[in-house]
This record gives C-alpha cells, sequence and structure tokens, in this order.
C-alpha cells in the first residue's frame, strides 16, 4: 500500500477523535439526540482545523442506522458502508471552487428532488461555498430556505464574510476555533506515540506546533516534512533546523542571552551562523521575538523553566521586568524597518547590536557625576601663576552651582587649564593659597562688577520643580522617568528629613515598575539627598500607583500629560492665530477658498 501523508491518515472518524472543537461536536451530537437536525449548516474558519472532516463525521452519524450512545457512527450498516465507498449517491461533495457557475447550480437543484437510495437523509456537502458566483447563490437561495424533508446542507467556508446575508440567514452558524498550541503538542505526542516517533526533547515539539499556526493539516504537513529528512523517525534539532529552515534552538538561546548580556560578539557569529545554514532572517525574528515575550511571560510568574531554552538563568535573573519590556518593545518595532530596507539581513544586525549596547547610549547621554565631597586634592596648574610655573594644591570642596553659572558668564576662564585628577576645576582652588603673583590671575578687565567668592547669605529655593530642573542637567534619562508621575501631595521638607509621595498613572506603569527596582530606588534617594542636603535615612520616598478611576475622579496627571497637553494648546493657539491673521483672510477673499489646514514646523 503507498504512503498516507499523516494529515489524511489521522483524519477523525467519530466526535471524539475531534480536537479543539468540542463546542461544534456537542451541538451536533445534541442534535442528532433530539432529533432536532436542521436543513442547512455552514462551517467557518481557519483551513485545516477540521471543517470537512466534522461535516463527513455528521453526514455519516445522519445516515446511520444504529448509532452508538455518543451518536457517532457505528460503521457496519449498510449506509456507513455506502459512505466508505466514496462513490456514494446519498453524501455529495461539491469543490464550491470548481464548481462555481449557475449550471453546476441548477444541476445540483435538479437532482435535489429525488430520494435517497438508502436511509432517510441525502446530504449536499459543498466545501468554499464562498467561491461560488453571486449568480449561483442566487440561483440556490429558494432551495436553501425550503429544501425536501430529505435534503440537508453543508457549507463549508474560510470566508464567511463573502457570503450573502440571505444566505447566512437561512443556515445554522458554527464558528471553528484555531487550534491552540496546547491542542496540537497534545495531538503531535498521540501521533508520535502511535507511528513510533521519537523527538529529541519537548522544545522541537512545540516549535513545531507554533510554526502550524494553530492548523491541525498544515501542523501535520510539517511533521511529514521533518520525517523525510529524518532516519528511523528520529527527529534532532539539527534535522529539524534543516527540514524547515528554521533557526536551531541553541542559535536562537545564544543570540538572545548575547543581546542581554551585551556580547556584541558572540551575538553577531551567532546570527551569522544562522544565515550560512540558510534559515531566513524573518525565521530567525520571529524566533527572537517569541522568545523575548516568552522572557517577558516567565518574569511576571517567575518561572525561569518556562524559558530556559532561550535564555540562561544568570542573565535570565540579571534582566529586570521593565528592561525586558523595553527590549521587546524596541525590537518588534526596529525589526519591521529592518525587513523593509535594502539588505534586511544587515539591517536586522545592527537592530540587534543596538539594542545589545543599550546601556554604553543611556550612559552617553548622561552628564557627568559630580560628588558632593572629594577627600583627594586636585592639582591644577596655571600659567603665569608662579615665577616657576609650580602647580598650585587645594582642598576640593562643594561648589554651588547658581555661583559657578554666574562666574562662567562674568569672568573669563584661564586659557590653559591642566587636570591632573580629571575634576572639574572648583573657583574655591584659587583662593586656597596664596601665589607668588595674584595679579596675574586675579587681574580681569572688566567693567561688570566681579565676584570675588561664592555668596552664600543668598536663600536658595529648593522645591521639587528646581530639583527636576538640576537633576535634568546631570541625568537627562532619570529626570524623565520621574516625570512620568507627579507629586500626589506637596514635598514635607524640615529639619528632620524630607518626605515626598510620587504616583505613576497606569499608563506609566513601566516607570513605575522600573524605580520600584532596588538599584533605581537607591539611586533616586541618593540623587534627592544630595540635592536636598541629607542623609538617604532621612529621605522617605514612596512610589504610589494611582488606578484609572482614582486618577479621573482626583484629575490626576503625570507631569508628561500636563506638559504634553500645554504644548498641544500652544500650538492650537498658534493655529488660530495664523487663521485669523488679516493677511490669510485677506488671501482667502481674493482667491475665494478656505484654508482646511493649516501645518506647524515643528523646528
Amino acid at each position: 500500500m503507498s504512503y498516507q501523508v499523516l494529515a489524511r491518515k489521522w483524519r477523525p472518524r467519530n466526535f471524539e477523535d475531534v480536537v479543539g472543537q468540542e463546542h461544534i461536536t456537542r451541538s451536533l451530537q445534541n442534535s442528532l439526540s433530539e432529533k432536532t437536525v436542521g436543513h442547512a449548516y455552514i462551517f467557518s474558519g481557519t483551513r485545516g482545523i477540521g471543517k470537512t472532516s466534522v461535516a463527513r463525521i455528521f453526514a455519516k452519524a445522519l445516515r446511520c442506522e444504529n448509532r452508538s450512545a455518543e451518536q457517532n457512527p457505528c460503521g457496519e450498516c449498510g449506509s456507513c458502508k455506502d459512505f466508505d465507498t466514496a462513490s456514494s449517491m446519498n453524501v455529495i461533495e461539491i469543490d464550491g471552487a470548481s464548481n462555481n457557475s449557475v449550471d453546476n447550480i441548477r444541476d445540483l437543484i435538479s437532482n435535489i428532488q429525488y430520494l435517497p437510495s438508502s436511509g432517510d437523509y441525502k446530504i449536499y456537502i459543498i466545501d468554499e461555498v464562498h467561491m461560488l458566483s453571486t449568480s449561483a447563490f442566487n440561483a440556490l437561495l429558494k432551495t436553501l430556505e425550503e429544501p425536501p424533508a430529505h435534503a440537508v446542507f453543508i457549507l463549508a467556508t474560510t470566508e464567511p464574510e463573502k457570503l450573502l446575508g440571505t444566505v447566512l440567514s437561512r443556515c445554522q452558524r458554527f464558528d471553528f476555533r484555531n487550534a491552540t498550541v496546547d491542542d496540537l503538542v497534545k495531538h503531535i505526542k498521540r501521533i508520535c506515540e502511535v507511528e513510533g516517533i521519537v523527538f529529541e526533547n519537548d522544545t522541537l515539539i512545540s516549535k513545531l506546533s507554533k510554526l502550524g499556526n494553530g492548523s491541525f493539516r498544515d501542523t501535520l504537513s510539517l511533521l511529514d516534512q521533518v520525517l523525510s529528512f529524518s532516519l528511523d523517525k528520529k527527529v534532532t534539532d539539527d534535522t529539524f533546523s534543516m527540514a524547515l529552515g528554521v533557526a536551531k534552538t541553541e542559535v536562537v538561546k545564544a543570540i538572545v542571552d548575547s543581546i542581554v548580556s551585551a556580547n556584541i560578539e558572540t551575538l553577531s557569529h551567532s546570527y551569522r551562523d544562522a544565515l550560512s545554514q540558510n534559515v531566513s532572517v524573518q525565521n530567525i525574528i520571529l524566533n527572537i521575538l517569541e522568545a523575548s515575550f516568552g522572557i517577558i511571560m516567565a518574569k511576571d510568574i517567575g518561572s525561569y523553566q518556562r524559558v530556559e531554552n532561550y535564555i540562561s538563568e544568570g542573565n535570565f535573573n540579571g534582566l529586570s521586568r521593565a528592561e525586558a519590556y523595553w527590549i521587546y518593545e524596541v525590537l518588534s518595532q526596529d525589526f519591521k524597518w529592518s525587513l523593509e530596507s535594502l539588505i534586511p539581513e544587515d539591517a536586522s544586525e545592527i537592530v540587534m547590536r543596538k539594542v545589545a549596547s543599550r546601556h554604553d547610549f543611556i550612559q552617553n547621554t548622561q552628564a557627568p557625576v559630580i560628588e558632593k565631597k572629594s577627600e583627594a586634592p586636585v592639582t591644577t596648574q596655571i600659567p603665569g601663576a608662579t615665577a616657576a610655573g609650580q602647580p598650585i594644591e587645594a582642598q576640593a570642596q562643594e561648589r554651588d552651582p547658581e555661583v559657578e553659572e554666574r562666574i562662567e558668564q562674568e569672568v573669563p576662564a584661564p586659557e590653559v587649564v591642566e587636570l591632573v585628577h580629571h575634576e572639574p576645576i572648583k573657583e574655591e582652588v584659587l583662593a586656597a593659597e596664596k601665589v607668588d603673583k595674584p595679579e596675574e590671575v586675579t587681574t580681569v578687565e572688566s567693567n561688570e562688577p566681579q565676584i570675588e567668592e561664592p555668596v552664600t547669605n543668598e536663600p536658595k529655593v529648593k522645591d521639587w520643580e528646581a530639583f527636576l530642573a538640576s537633576l535634568f542637567k546631570k541625568s537627562p534619562a532619570s529626570a524623565s522617568n520621574l516625570e512620568q508621575g507627579n507629586l500626589l501631595e506637596p514635598i514635607q521638607l524640615n529639619r528632620t528629613g524630607l518626605t515626598v509621595q510620587l504616583g505613576f498613572p497606569v499608563g506609566a506603569k513601566v516607570f513605575y515598575d522600573y524605580l520600584n527596582q532596588p538599584e533605581a530606588y537607591e539611586k533616586l534617594k541618593m540623587n534627592l539627598a544630595e540635592y536636598f542636603e541629607f542623609d538617604t535615612d532621612n529621605i522617605h520616598l514612596n512610589l504610589i500607583l494611582v488606578e484609572k478611576e482614582k486618577a479621573q475622579e482626583e484629575n490626576f496627571r503625570s507631569k508628561a500629560e500636563i506638559k504634553a497637553e500645554k504644548e498641544q494648546q500652544e500650538k492650537d493657539n498658534k493655529r488660530d492665530q495664523l487663521a485669523t491673521d488679516p493677511l490669510i483672510k485677506h488671501a482667502e477673499s481674493i482667491f475665494n477658498t478656505k484654508i482646511d489646514r493649516i501645518h506647524l514646523n515643528e523646528d
């Protein structure tokens, strides 16, 4: 006997064999047991999920003379044997794609009046019924609404939206669901057990099930393809990859690990190795996104075992939830661009290298951190300070940013400055020791009043807005994170310490989660302590996630939202100003027209 593909060999023979469509098989079994069979049915759903198979089981059961208690056909009576001959005159299958003309439907209608040669029913199964022409549908409408008592129509389609409303209203409609990955995994394992097929690991079965895209027939066709590359029905990672052109599990894991750990060299080597094995860049990208999504799901429930084939345990534990969300978002957006570029292979590698180098980019966008106090002396050499050109040593002290800014505006800087320890020059260095020729470094020709020393008696405003402004100069990324929230109440600043109640809307939960990470939280407290001049123990910082209902009730909005609304209002005002400009109005009257849109230059 010739080889029979698995999709045909494992076609369901009774209702219990149908996987994942219990809501439909139960309804059909009930209609058979209660003898409430309709005259027309529509089975809709994607390809390969059992529409035609269920139609055949239902048709066979309808004509069976000795149905079981579960309403399955017995397979032994004359009607069942007649059905199995595939040339039955009582169960007629029609392909709507190749029999879609009016003449084909008229032939069907002319034969429908004849009684079945045996049994009670004559059944018509029309597959791909949406392919019938409008004229053919119109010819079928009257018969479909009032067929003879012995006639039952079962219409199968993958595109029910193309059917006429008059057809849909005359039929009972059953929508088939796509098979879940779990359903497909169980189905494949059952087939493998019977057929003697051995997979190297369960990960390959899961990967095969996902490639099936919810279709039983597509999944079994892929399994046939894999078996054609395998020896003795043993499926390994190598044969699986070679047969289907997908990346090996170990290669995907190496790429994901390299992205997380910023190992650019391993990343490029693994990626290029996959391409050299004739794995398409689309498949590589799908596997990486699938792995990234799985990592997020595993992070949410704290289960590394779910993604042990995608990422090492060390990298999984070192990756925060907020960072995992950020990585997936950036990859999914940038991969869309890379696939549309002139060289998708190179562009996709750049995307992965960029995400792997994320920490370098973030570090380069932040201003250098200025320590509050420095115990090490700073050696500064200024030409002309001494006759011998000897360095002047001074103890570094805390700087006042406002005074520095005023000094920089009013006092010209020396022409050459050499910093031995690469620390910022402080204005107190010049006054720390007397030099041999002070007139050469202190004499400045200017009409403006000169500042010789920091003003210490001038009060410095310290509130939340001033803190954010200061933080923007030091670390724009950190300040932007804080702007995604807002104060729930004014800060409480007294001699004993500082209390901050900072709320975040639900839409900014990713920033709330990030700032709740121990490292980010402690860094924020240190920034507050440095600016407000307290120890971190005296900083009481509460981060609160404001639910959507409460935010609406209390009109709570983040600073970013307020800023965006303000900018939008300014743009609207500018548009209104332009729309009512006398020159514009005069131009409209001259050309007898109206301005329908005003585009503002963002620059």
